[in-house]
């Protein structure tokens, strides 16, 4: 699931591949994503993860999954090393938020995952950190790991939380893609990266 609220044009348009297989902009109502060329720095909170979850594992493994998506091409990943040094924060959702709001509502709870960002105008706000320190977090994903099963594991939600964070605002009716709303596999289909390479060249309606 993912939640936003509002957003404006802010980049010119750019040449048109062939047509998403499905909506991208279902959930969100906007196209939006990060800066061609972004390195996207992704934190893994261990807080209240249980034992025998590999939730750093799962986002790695969904990092190099998208990265391979767009074969290296408008943004890469790489693993932060603190709350203060990442873009996006990954926790489950007994984990207390390391993040303020930024004046959006509390966003409602999901059975399995959430991801959550704050718009203002034409990009989203830098959610503060709880802690005080200065930091540049635009997105927050939550993973409830009782939510997943042999049928739909964690590496499926991480892998499809991380596809909203990316800039898929949409599910996909098709179950054999991670962007499904009850993912049951871990890397993107042809069908997914036919949609992520549509949204990446199109005009960005809300910067993260």
């Amino acid at each position: 699931m993912i939640l936003l609220i509002t957003a404006a044009c802010s980049e010119p348009a750019a040449p048109r591949l062939d047509p998403p297989a499905y909506d991208p902009t279902q959930l969100s109502g906007v196209l939006y994503r990060w800066p061609t060329g972004r390195t996207v720095a992704i934190y893994t909170d261990p807080t209240a993860v249980p034992a025998g979850i590999d939730l750093a594992g799962a986002t790695g493994a969904a990092m190099v999954a998208w990265k391979n998506a767009l074969g290296g091409n408008q943004f890469a990943f790489r693993t932060a090393t603190s709350a203060a040094d990442a873009d996006v924060i990954v926790h489950v959702s007994a984990a207390p938020r390391l993040l303020g709001l930024a004046g959006c509502a509390e966003p409602p709870t999901f059975a399995g995952g959430v991801t959550f960002f704050c718009p203002a105008s034409d990009s989203a706000l830098t959610l503060p950190l709880a802690s005080g320190v200065k930091g540049r977090v635009k997105v927050d994903i939550s993973i409830n790991p009782a939510a997943t099963s042999a049928a739909n594991p964690l590496a499926a939600l991480v892998a499809h939380e991380v596809g909203h964070a990316v800039g898929i605002g949409g599910h996909s009716p098709e179950a054999l893609d991670v962007m499904y709303g009850s993912p049951a596999v871990s890397a993107p289909s042809a069908r997914d990266i036919t949609t992520l390479r549509w949204m990446v060249r199109q005009k960005i309606e809300l910067r993260l």
